[in-house]
């Protein structure tokens, strides 16, 4: 805690010996708050030392993040703490290790989502992870980012009602059967990007959604190839933006898409199916 400390008053005095400082300093409070949102919450404290003015203007920051890597638990506390103490959490950004607590961070999401929470991003590094009961039937959230992380199946009398924008990036599933689950929970869902980086137990992602109108898929960065039929189910009929980069699968099927606007279609299948091989050059030749 000494050497953090030790840092941010490192970073507070290079700041104000800056010679753009001076410049920053004439900036707007709104502009300065949109820099301070991209900022890890632990420097966004630090700034409160630079001057009066900085010491009110970090309090109205409502974009939040942490590292918990390396892990250091009681600034996981400390952090939970300062989240408690804010009125409006609007968005809530997590990198957390394995060693972190389940409960923990349950509470962490629970105290956000009473602070109006709007979008959240977890990176877990492929530890089970399990939707905190409060995001169930909460109308507020409309972004959701997972990443690295092995996602356990939601109950299925359970929805989440106000996701609009959904990123999957290199999620485990547990089954074929549980992204399709996942997405039908998701009645508004209208931004998905997917970013496949295993075939660990999904061969075939299947997307059924009738509202999504933007989609990108980016399977590029696979490192082996399993056996049999791997790819992509995609039914979208109101899709207008869909990108796509696939390396790797070997079945891809695209349903009609009678909205589509703006396409980008780049498929590499060294080892397709042919009936599906037909199928992506004759979509592939209208866009």
């Amino acid at each position: 805690m000494r050497n953090q400390d030790r840092r941010r008053g490192i970073m507070t005095n290079q700041i104000r010996r800056s010679p753009r400082w001076g410049r920053l300093s004439e900036f707007p409070d709104e502009l300065l708050l949109k820099i301070l949102s991209f900022l890890p919450s632990k420097d966004v404290v630090a700034t409160s030392a630079i001057s009066k003015r900085w010491k009110s203007l970090w309090k109205e920051v409502k974009k939040f993040r942490y590292d918990a890597t390396p892990s250091y638990p009681q600034t996981f506390q400390m952090f939970a703490l300062f989240i408690r103490s804010r009125s409006n959490v609007e968005s809530l950004q997590l990198k957390l290790n394995p060693n972190n607590s389940r409960q923990d961070f349950k509470d962490l999401v629970n105290y956000a989502v009473a602070r109006s929470l709007r979008e959240l991003r977890i990176e877990m590094l492929y530890k089970s992870f399990e939707f905190p009961q409060s995001l169930y039937l909460y109308p507020q959230l409309e972004t959701l980012i997972l990443e690295k992380l092995s996602l356990v199946d939601i109950p299925s009398n359970v929805s989440l009602i106000g996701v609009k924008k959904l990123h999957l990036l290199s999620v485990r599933f547990s089954s074929d059967e549980s992204v399709t689950k996942l997405l039908s929970r998701c009645p508004l869902l209208e931004d998905l990007v997917v970013r496949r980086s295993t075939y660990t137990n999904v061969m075939v992602f299947t997307i059924d959604v009738p509202t999504l109108k933007c989609l990108s898929i980016d399977n590029t960065s696979g490192k082996s190839r399993p056996e049999g039929v791997h790819g992509f189910v995609i039914n979208a009929p109101s899709l207008r933006c869909f990108s796509i980069k696939d390396t790797f699968s070997n079945y891809v099927r695209f349903g009609d898409m009678p909205e589509l606007v703006k396409a980008s279609v780049n498929i590499v299948c060294d080892q397709p199916i042919p009936t599906e091989r037909e199928t992506v050059q004759s979509t592939s030749s209208k866009m």
